[in-house]
């Protein structure tokens, strides 16, 4: 007999490099390597006029997954290359991998209308470290064209925000330490006391209050890191090609086969998600019920991800004849929502882990079908962090309306695919060769 996915033998030993049966599907521990090439929604980070290089050493929970050993990460850093002039680079600035100097010209040069610059020359001057300084119009013009984010500079306004900040954190410190001066020796112990009690909370316990909730343009040198890191995760372990085989189908082509190629779209998934602290904190038990929950109807925007916004040509003439055309209509209605998203990838990975912690998502056709979690109170409290999270992300993207029209698109179209799911379900469950899938696949439909 075949294992499910409740055999929770080997969940912490998962493998990322390759494809796993049931048997294995929580075995082998992640090793992620950094890659040195990344999506191009990356978000740079300036801390006091110096860069921070983007990696999951940024974060130390996240740094759990690296290999610990520094010679190797200082020869990563040194074979840096800059992508416009080739010069050595320390990290990534502007969301591509650059040299201080290119870094600072950029700054200086990207809001300048291009029109008014010209080239002395054919307008595609080569552009080294010996030749950067001789054409101002190629080396602007090859910033752009490796996609370098003028949007991520920081304008005039936001820097005196940053600054009034600063300057109001560094008052309430002063302002703090002269009331305990001026307070009894047994009352300035007490309150010392307090501070620290809080301060501790605020490090055990990362969960935002409501009042963060609120129309916030600025995302915090922490949130970019959280982002990077969420970012770095996902693309370590996705292969674009995981929704290939698709395209080698024909008229003869199964359903059967269909949900059995799908366990690869599903594998990497899991991989990702084992790449997150959070989840990674949770007992297996509650591992396998948020997955045997939810996957149903967060895979579609995993899908969407791999295949990059893009249409799948050949899947809706097979989805006609497997369930019905209007089933697929309504998938691909749902799926297009989404691709107002096509220059915010992070966004969806975001949602990926905000919508993984839900309890009892899934709009099952088994009624009965219900999930007892060891925890319920930290799923939830992980779920608002990353909803707080998702919630900032968007209006550092947005004006406040437009984050929460992007909110509710969000949402609503992650119900409409609880419905239509509800109908696959059905088709499967109707299937006569249900007993044919693999068990991943069982587990998830909750067949077994």
């Amino acid at each position: 007999m075949m294992t499910t996915i409740s055999n929770n033998e080997h969940w912490n030993n998962i493998s990322v490099n390759q494809s796993f049966d049931i048997d294995d599907l929580f075995s082998s521990s992640f090793n992620f390597i950094h890659q040195n090439e990344y999506d191009n929604d990356f978000i740079s980070i300036k801390n006091d006029n110096k860069e921070i290089v983007l990696s999951f050493e940024n974060n130390q929970e996240y740094s759990q997954i690296l290999p610990n050993n520094n010679s190797i990460q200082e020869s990563q850093l040194l074979n840096l290359e800059c992508r416009v002039c080739g010069a050595s680079a320390q990290g990534y600035n502007f969301d591509q991998i650059t040299c201080n100097s290119c870094k600072a010209f950029f700054r200086r040069n990207a809001l300048r209308d291009m029109s008014k610059l010209q080239c002395r020359f054919s307008g595609s001057c080569i552009i080294d470290i010996y030749t950067r300084r001789q054409c101002t119009y190629c080396r602007l013009k090859k910033c752009f064209d490796i996609k370098m984010r003028k949007d991520w500079i920081r304008t005039d306004e936001e820097k005196q925000i940053r600054q009034f900040i600063k300057l109001t954190k560094e008052q309430k410190k002063i302002n703090d330490q002269q009331s305990l001066i001026n307070l009894p020796l047994i009352a300035r112990k007490k309150k010392r006391l307090m501070i620290k009690l809080k301060s501790q909370e605020l490090i055990v316990k990362p969960i935002y209050k409501m009042s963060h909730f609120g129309c916030n343009h600025i995302l915090h040198d922490d949130d970019r890191i959280l982002l990077n890191n969420i970012n770095n995760a996902y693309e370590s372990v996705v292969d674009k090609n995981d929704c290939s085989f698709i395209n080698k189908y024909t008229s003869s082509t199964s359903f059967t086969q269909f949900i059995n190629d799908e366990r690869i779209v599903h594998e990497t998934l899991i991989k990702f998600l084992k790449l997150i602290p959070e989840f990674k904190q949770l007992d297996i038990h509650d591992q396998i019920l948020l997955i045997k929950s939810n996957f149903i109807n967060i895979i579609h925007l995993h899908r969407i991800l791999i295949e990059n916004f893009q249409d799948c040509p050949n899947i809706g003439k097979h989805m006609s004849k497997w369930i019905d055309k209007d089933f697929h209509n309504q998938m691909a209605r749902t799926r297009q929502y989404f691709y107002r998203f096509i220059n915010y990838p992070i966004l969806l990975k975001l949602t990926l882990i905000v919508f993984i912690f839900s309890i009892n998502l899934s709009a099952s056709c088994n009624n009965n079908q219900t999930y007892d979690y060891n925890n319920k109170r930290i799923l939830y409290e992980f779920q608002n962090y990353y909803i707080t999270i998702l919630w900032r992300y968007l209006n550092y993207l947005f004006n406040e309306k437009q984050a929460i029209r992007a909110m509710e698109t969000i949402v609503t179209q992650i119900l409409r695919y609880q419905l239509l799911m509800v109908i696959m379900e059905n088709s499967i469950r109707q299937s006569p060769d249900c007993n044919q899938f693999h068990s991943l696949m069982q587990s998830i439909f909750g067949l077994n």
